[in-house]
């Protein structure tokens, strides 16, 4: 019996749920989304893409999967080397394909941790600031495209004000102005080594903002990367398809779904259906998948990483 008096069989049963749920309604609202469009129209629209757009935006792939472990060997303090950095970003990108909202890429702290001597708590602290770096530097692209659009929208101003916010609250999150916040009882075990590591990070301005530049341009990149593959569908201008992008990429965020299949789905043919057909839109959805997909192929052969024995020590 658990803990909680429950039979084991029936403890699994409910774990095989959880994890099934996001997968079946990834499914269903793709289903419902390509039945709703047409099959044909998706796959003409997709067969009549503009191959050079297309191709550029697939090779886009490898510049920025190198760049995020160029930035994840550096936040390390270079204590891994770049083909270590980017196994853990490629397997990472796998586990993203099966688990909700980027948990593969928190896993990352339990190979840090049994093969690389980092203590437990700071590798968590570690793949957490990863993390809202990536957001910060999303929603900062995101805000400057979004109110470079003005008010000839709404939608996109109000997306606007909302993506500002939050960008507001990470800086503050990640800003040496982080230790004077209260910590949640929930999570104080862990307050010293996240102000240790915001300490270290602002140890040396230079490096910190040059990290944080480099982030911007890294998501500079993979909004431009959605603008080419909606480029090659349509002609789509390329500010407002990487406001689009922002507001599509941060639905496809929610836990709801695996690796935002569905839930970014049915955004990008709200955000985009200004310049593309639905068609075109759910194209574009499947594009947009491929380059979450490409980096989880990729890394299939490093899976094993989060599951290898520690090795033993002298």
């Amino acid at each position: 019996m658990s803990e909680a008096g429950e039979p084991p069989g029936a403890a699994r049963r409910a774990g095989w749920f959880k994890r099934a749920l996001p997968i079946a309604i990834s499914l269903a609202l793709v289903t419902a989304l390509w039945w709703r469009v047409d099959v044909g129209a998706i796959l003409a629209a997709a067969a009549d893409a503009r191959p050079e757009w297309l191709l550029g935006g697939l090779l886009a792939v490898l510049p920025l999967t190198l760049g995020i472990a160029l930035r994840f060997k550096w936040l390390t303090g270079a204590a891994i080397g770049l083909p270590i950095t980017a196994r853990l970003i490629l397997a990472a990108s796998t586990l993203n394909l099966f688990l909700p909202s980027k948990m593969g890429d928190l896993a990352k702290a339990w190979v840090l941790e049994r093969h690389h001597g980092f203590e437990r708590k700071f590798a968590i602290s570690l793949v957490v600031f990863e993390k809202l770096l990536d957001l910060l530097a999303l929603l900062a692209v995101g805000a400057v495209t979004l109110l470079a659009m003005g008010p000839r929208d709404p939608v996109f101003l109000g997306g606007a004000g909302l993506v500002t916010a939050g960008l507001i609250v990470l800086c503050l999150a990640i800003s040496p102005l982080a230790e004077r916040v209260p910590v949640p009882r929930l999570l104080g075990g862990f307050a010293a080594e996240w102000h240790g590591l915001i300490r270290w990070f602002w140890s040396r301005p230079g490096r910190a903002l040059g990290t944080i530049g480099f982030s911007l341009l890294l998501w500079a990149g993979h909004l431009a990367q959605v603008w080419m593959f909606a480029h090659a569908l349509g002609p789509v201008p390329l500010v407002p398809a990487m406001g689009a992008a922002t507001l599509s990429i941060i639905v496809g965020l929610l836990p709801f779904t695996i690796a935002g299949i569905g839930t970014r789905d049915l955004a990008i043919v709200f955000f985009f259906g200004a310049w593309l057909s639905p068609a075109q839109c759910a194209a574009l959805g499947m594009l947009v998948t491929l380059r979450y997909v490409l980096p989880a192929v990729a890394g299939l052969p490093f899976v094993n990483d989060y599951w290898r024995p520690a090795e033993a020590k002298a």
